[in-house]
C-alpha cells in the first residue's frame, strides 16, 4: 500500500509541477530529491526520492520542467515534448518505488 501511495505521489508531483516556469540551468538530482522529500514527507524513503530525482533529471524533460519539479512550481505548463517525456519519466520513477530496484544509471538502456 505504501509503495502504491509513494508511486502515486511522485507521479502526481511530476504531473502537477510539469503543468509556466522560466528558463535556466537544469537542477541537480540533489535539488529535485530535496523537493520530493519535502513534499512527500514520510510517504517515500530518501532512497526512493533520490532514485526518482535521478530519473527526472536524466529524463528527456526540459530544463524548465525539471526546474518546476525542483521548485514545486504548480503553475508550470508543460510543452508537448514535456508531456510526452512525462510518460517515460513516470515509468522510471515507478521503478524507484520498489525496494529492490537500484537507482537508474547512465548505462541503463531505454525501454
Amino acid at each position: 500500500m505504501k509503495k502504491t501511495l509513494s508511486a502515486a505521489f511522485v507521479v502526481a508531483a511530476l504531473t502537477l509541477t510539469s503543468a509556466c516556469g522560466g528558463g535556466g540551468d537544469r537542477p541537480s538530482a540533489d535539488d529535485v530529491a530535496a523537493q520530493l522529500k519535502k513534499s512527500a514527507g514520510s510517504a517515500i524513503t530518501d532512497k526512493q526520492a533520490d532514485c526518482a530525482a535521478k530519473a527526472i533529471v536524466d529524463s528527456d524533460l526540459s530544463d524548465e520542467a525539471v526546474k518546476a519539479v525542483a521548485e514545486n512550481d504548480t503553475d508550470y505548463k508543460p510543452s508537448d515534448e514535456d508531456t510526452k517525456a512525462q510518460g517515460d519519466a513516470a515509468t522510471e520513477i515507478g521503478k524507484c518505488i520498489t525496494a529492490s530496484t537500484p537507482a537508474p544509471s547512465a548505462t541503463t538502456p531505454a525501454p
